[in-house]
């Protein structure tokens, strides 16, 4: 099969994180009983008003800060008109040709992805199929979510391969998040994708005919979906077929795409400007308002953290979520610079470990463990007073029984004198000549009876790393 060049492009709604619809008071509330928080605003009746909601537009002029993007000064809501049956209006209040934010870009996978625009609009209702009663067999409309504030993130079609359309949603979620702008909670549908997939032979070629995979609401549907449409794509084209323009859907259990509707083009919405809202006006204050109420944001946290002395890799993992990389800086801010490694070694292995078998949220499950306990373990292992396996056999016992670390060790058996450690490492070394020997060449594995040695004389109570330490040392290194 010939190789192909692979153009993604993301549309990415998010909901926004407020307590009303976009256009009337009622309540967002995803556990709602069907059709219970809706108004004549919301369902489209003859003769109502829409009014912006003023916390969903400072919200998606400070997504649009934290996208990179420019806030435009004059935005304007316009109608999307198709009919769908949980579209009342048959129409959708919507940004297009004059969004609050265009351009900026995000960071993913060591790239650069360029954005379209970031505007504001409100979300449709709800179909629920297959659920009616023997007397009501088809499909029915839940209203709830109609009206709900989503801010749509429109990529250029920079994205390369599934595994970088991964990256970017997890970019974009993690982002969003940061800054306060939604839970983008994927399970209750508060960010979901649409993905649009095309390919071409060569740079040369104009980008090829697209098929848009629509509503994936999981990083794993989005990649799989991905894959399979691109290869789909492929035989199609190497067996001399032709790529149609339309909208597709993916089912996880058959593992495949498969056609929707034939894709609309933006003329066959016959957008125009609603003219029951005014435009939005942006001035200098308002902007420089929302500039200053932005958070530090996931990459400029991640370098902080990298130029701590942190891994990239331990970076990349503790500003995974907001609430762990602000739980480990109440960390490190009681210890020394040198004990921030340790620190991100036991967040990393022991206190996520135990959160992801806690079926806790992590807020919570954090707010449960005390930051001092863990600068306690850090001061502990850089005294030499608790190993590894020690650390390993108190630290679920210090989260069951809400103790500090000091009164776990209390009958540890723990060789922390170094004076001690250093006459077992002799031992070991007249006891291993030969490995001894082998170290001092230049052969790091050697160490490995050295050690085992001094660990098996201690019944396990000397920590190995003190036990390296003083093994270099002899070894003048």
């Amino acid at each position: 099969m010939n190789d192909f060049l692979i153009s993604i492009g993301l549309e990415v709604h998010v909901q926004l994180k407020t307590k009303t619809k976009m256009f009337c008071s009622c309540a967002v509330d995803p556990e709602s009983p069907p059709n219970t928080n809706i108004c004549p605003v919301c369902t489209g009746q003859p003769g109502v008003l829409p009014v912006k909601n003023e916390e969903a537009v400072l919200l998606g002029i400070r997504a649009g800060l934290a996208l990179n993007c420019k806030i435009e000064k004059f935005s304007v809501f316009a109608r999307k008109n198709y009919f769908y049956p949980d579209l009342p209006k048959a129409y959708q209040i919507s940004q297009y040709e004059l969004p609050v934010a265009s351009g900026g870009y995000i960071k993913a996978g060591g790239k650069k992805i360029r954005l379209v625009r970031a505007h504001l609009e409100e979300d449709a209702g709800k179909l629920l199929h297959a659920i009616g009663s023997e007397e009501v067999d088809g499909s029915l409309v839940d209203l709830n979510r109609c009206g709900t504030p989503l801010l749509e993130i429109v990529s250029e079609p920079d994205i390369d391969s599934p595994q970088l359309a991964f990256d970017y949603l997890k970019s974009l979620r993690r982002l969003m998040r940061y800054a306060g702008i939604s839970d983008c909670d994927m399970e209750k549908g508060s960010l979901r994708c649409d993905c649009n997939i095309s390919i071409r032979r060569c740079e040369d070629e104009p980008l090829g005919v697209k098929a848009e995979i629509k509503n994936m609401n999981s990083f794993k549907e989005l990649k799989d979906a991905a894959a399979y449409e691109i290869e789909r794509q492929k035989k199609l084209l190497d067996s001399g077929g032709k790529v149609v323009q339309e909208t597709r859907l993916w089912n996880s259990s058959k593992g495949k795409t498969f056609s929707m509707r034939s894709k609309e083009e933006a003329s066959d919405y016959r957008y125009f400007p609603d003219p029951d809202l005014k435009p939005i006006y942006v001035s200098g204050e308002m902007l420089e308002i929302e500039k200053a109420g932005l958070p530090e944001l996931p990459g400029a946290v991640k370098e902080r953290f990298m130029n701590q002395g942190l891994t990239e890799y331990q970076a990349d993992i503790l500003t995974d979520e907001k609430v762990l990389a602000d739980y480990f800086d109440k960390i490190i801010a009681g210890l020394t610079p040198d004990g921030q490694e340790e620190a991100a070694n036991i967040v990393i292995s022991n206190l996520l470990a135990e959160a992801n078998q806690s079926n806790l949220p992590l807020d919570a499950f954090l707010n449960s463990v005390k930051p001092a306990y863990i600068c306690e373990l850090v001061k502990f292992r850089q005294e030499g007073k608790i190993n590894k396996q020690v650390l390993k056999t108190i630290f679920p016992k210090m989260i069951k029984e809400q103790k500090a670390p000091r009164e776990l060790i209390k009958d540890v058996n723990i060789v922390s004198d170094e004076s001690e450690i250093v006459k077992l490492v002799e031992d070991a070394i007249r006891a291993n000549a030969s490995s001894w020997e082998d170290y001092r060449a230049g052969k790091e594995k050697a160490s490995g009876r050295i050690v085992s040695h001094v660990m098996k004389e201690s019944r396990g109570a000397a920590d190995p790393a003190t036990v390296m330490r003083i093994l270099k040392r002899m070894a003048g290194e």
